[in-house]
């Protein structure tokens, strides 16, 4: 019986497909069903299924980047995307990435997804059956690099020394060495060219693992790797020699890195080091203090040498108390198209933050928050990208720059709006008012302008960029942000009247658009 997992954030559609066929009829079983990209990448290593369903349109990960991570896992996997989106370039990529069909939502039948779901489960067993030479060659390619990682894994574990270095030796990584300098290097994601995403940033790791590679300073030869939270570390292993200067060797060495992760990739890094440690057993707690000492560098200009030695700070000064009134400056200055406003707001609120050194998490996901809500206010697709970077970001400068870009972009989206929106435009917005209280489909704006479910899909699509399901949830998100500020009624009420019967899906979906929880934006 072949394994299936099921993917889609949207609630309804999750449950139509699972009684839509009969699954053990067809000799399968769902095994896991999840709603969203990053909650499926966790489930498939739980439960290993052979055939994974997918949506395409989904935040963070998409179906599409999903799909690519799980053939990297597990290459024989069969996939079946299925989608509001009707695009060619869909297509396209689903072919490439050897999917089994690519179904359209508003057109699907128990008849096509059971011929779909048959022939994925034959190409399943075709290739199971006939994993030749060249995928054997493939795979042992891709393991030197799982090797290279589940090393790190161990220095970064509570396992032995003697252990740890007899596993490096064994691929390549010979620690003879009792000393170590430590590196950690991140990202600046205001550097990243308009082209690259927070998706990217797994690749360019990689990248910069394999640009250190072919890199030596005299004696000195480092390996990098790539952490769990977005960092790279690199790591020197030597023996202490009183006619050389170790610490002005590695520095040379992450200069040459630096320049040649700006040469090649056209981004700009961070990399920081502390003193030598002894022993590979130091390693771990070499980064932790390397990380601490870093977050703690978050207001000081610095790209790259030795991480100040400053101690831990308070952080305690509330960030809504502190800038939120030049926030609400920028916000009216939205609403009366008042550009003059916005840059005086954004210098303030850069000057307050470094004044009063706001712990940079809160801080991130404040604007974060803000931002959010203006792109709902101004019908704006909410920009993963941007949110991800702010969020991770390691320095005050570089949140900044990020900020203060996005907003001014922003206002000159909603300043060079079509004023007169298209008929057929407000009458889905009409529409959409008039049923607020209900859970509105595809089809039923369909039926109510008298057009074709398909042809509605790609005509919103064109005229808005974005798909229609996700322009009626954010116009009801950007009602439910003013009814939580505004009314004492209580979630699951505001929830009722949006047309959400159940308040943990409305909370999913507010949390969705606006980067919090009910609870917690209130």
């Amino acid at each position: 019986m072949l394994k299936v997992m099921l993917v889609d954030d949207d609630v309804p559609m999750m449950k139509y497909l699972k009684k839509l066929v009969s699954w053990g009829d067809l000799d399968m079983e769902i095994v896991a069903m999840a709603h969203s990209g990053k909650k499926a990448l966790q489930l498939f290593r739980k439960t290993n299924p052979d055939l994974v369903v997918t949506d395409i349109g989904m935040p963070q990960m998409d179906g599409l980047e999903l799909a690519a991570e799980l053939k990297r896992i597990k290459p024989e996997i069969r996939l079946l995307f299925l989608t509001c989106h009707e695009e060619f370039h869909y297509a396209r990529k689903a072919v490439q990435l050897d999917a089994d069909d690519y179904l359209i939502k508003d057109e699907l039948t128990r008849e096509q997804l059971e011929a779909s779901l048959s022939k994925a489960a034959l190409e399943m067993k075709e290739v199971l059956g006939h994993l030749g030479e060249q995928f054997y060659k493939q795979d042992l390619i891709k393991n030197q690099d799982i090797l290279k990682e589940r090393f790190f894994q161990q220095v970064m574990s509570v396992s032995s020394a003697e252990e740890t270095l007899q596993f490096g030796k064994r691929i390549g990584l010979d620690w003879t060495g009792s000393h170590f300098m430590v590196s950690l290097g991140h990202l600046n994601y205001a550097s990243f060219p308009e082209n690259y995403r927070y998706t990217d940033v797994p690749i360019l790791l990689y990248a910069i693992s394999n640009i250190a590679q072919e890199l030596s300073v005299d004696w000195i030869e480092a390996t990098t790797f790539t952490d769990a939270e977005s960092y790279f570390v690199c790591i020197a292993n030597y023996q202490p020699n009183l006619s050389l200067n170790t610490e002005e060797k590695f520095l040379q060495y992450l200069a040459l890195l630096n320049d040649k992760i700006k040469q090649f990739l056209n981004i700009d890094a961070w990399l920081g080091y502390d003193q030598p440690v002894k022993g590979v057993e130091s390693i771990k707690g070499q980064v932790k203090k390397l990380k601490q000492m870093d977050h703690n560098a978050y207001y000081e200009d610095l790209n790259l040498g030795r991480l100040p030695a400053s101690g831990d700070n308070m952080w305690s000064v509330d960030v809504t108390n502190a800038i939120g009134n030049e926030w609400n400056q920028i916000v009216q200055a939205f609403k009366d198209k008042d550009k003059s406003v916005i840059h005086p707001s954004l210098n303030a609120i850069e000057e307050r933050a470094r004044k009063l050194q706001l712990e940079p998490g809160e801080l991130a996901a404040k604007c974060s928050q803000w931002v959010r809500v203006l792109e709902l206010e101004g019908n704006h697709k909410s920009d993963d990208s941007f949110h991800h970077f702010l969020l991770n970001g390691k320095r005050f400068d570089e949140a900044v720059l990020l900020l203060k870009r996005k907003i001014i972009q922003l206002y000159e989206a909603s300043e060079n709006a079509t004023l007169d929106r298209k008929p057929k435009l407000q009458q889905i917005d009409q529409y959409i008012a008039e049923h607020i209280a209900d859970n509105i489909s595809l089809v039923d704006i369909a039926d109510y302008l008298f057009l074709n479910p398909s042809y509605l899909s790609r005509y919103f699509k064109n005229e808005t960029g974005m798909n229609l399901t996700d322009y009626v949830h954010r116009y009801k998100m950007k009602i439910a942000c003013h009814m939580l500020k505004n009314n004492h009624e209580n979630i699951e009420m505001v929830a009722f009247k949006l047309g959400y019967l159940e308040r943990t899906y409305f909370s999913k979906i507010f949390k969705k658009y606006v980067g919090v929880s009910p609870k917690d934006y209130r």
